[in-house]
């Protein structure tokens, strides 16, 4: 496994506390123009290991993530397949309700959307990890923000001479390796618009 992705999920400044917002339903390496028989190619079959897991850790209570559990199987429904930008209300979905400190762990192809509510503060560490054997994939995750051109020149003396450097320097090399693997093909991007 190697760290992929860290940020940090927040609400911005909104002009008064009603305004709201919410993501539209995606997944977040299946474009939503793909087919029924493009998603199935591209979903994780019985027997494959992960090639990538998500998560998320709010550093305030959080109620924004909405999922489709099971969703990240199969095939979108019709219904998920014409939902709109705001469709509040998909078939089976849930809300994710994490306490402040909690951590959820999920398929990023499962179909989700977050929804941002305007009278909550929301500062949520979001990350990915992704198994090292499954570089094609991995690279449109990784690759697609141009983190191949700096991340050989992150520098972790701070870090000490111990174990967590590394471990920082090994993700580093095997991100660093991905983006040789890869370099001169356009990755594509994980999400349209």
């Amino acid at each position: 496994m190697t760290m992929e992705l860290m940020n940090m999920l927040v609400r911005p400044d909104l002009k008064t506390k009603e305004e709201g917002f919410a993501l539209r339903w995606h997944r977040d390496d299946i474009p939503a123009s793909a087919t029924a028989e493009e998603e199935m190619a591209r979903l994780k079959k019985p027997g494959e290991a992960y090639v990538h897991t998500q998560w998320n850790l709010p550093l305030f209570d959080d109620e924004s993530l909405v999922v489709v559990p099971g969703s990240h199987a199969r095939a979108r429904t019709e219904a998920e397949r014409s939902a709109g930008e705001y469709e509040d209300n998909l078939e089976g979905q849930v809300v994710v309700k994490l306490r402040a400190g909690d951590v959820v762990f999920y398929d990023n192809n499962i179909l989700h959307r977050g929804v941002y509510d305007g009278e909550k503060e929301r500062m949520t560490l979001h990350g990915s990890v992704g198994h090292v054997k499954a570089s094609r994939e991995r690279a449109r995750n990784v690759l697609q923000h141009g983190v191949g051109e700096w991340v050989d020149r992150c520098d972790f003396a701070g870090l000490g001479e111990g174990r967590e450097r590394r471990t920082a320097e090994g993700m580093r090399r095997r991100l660093v390796e991905l983006g040789r693997e890869n370099q001169g093909r356009d990755v594509g991007y994980s999400l349209e618009g």
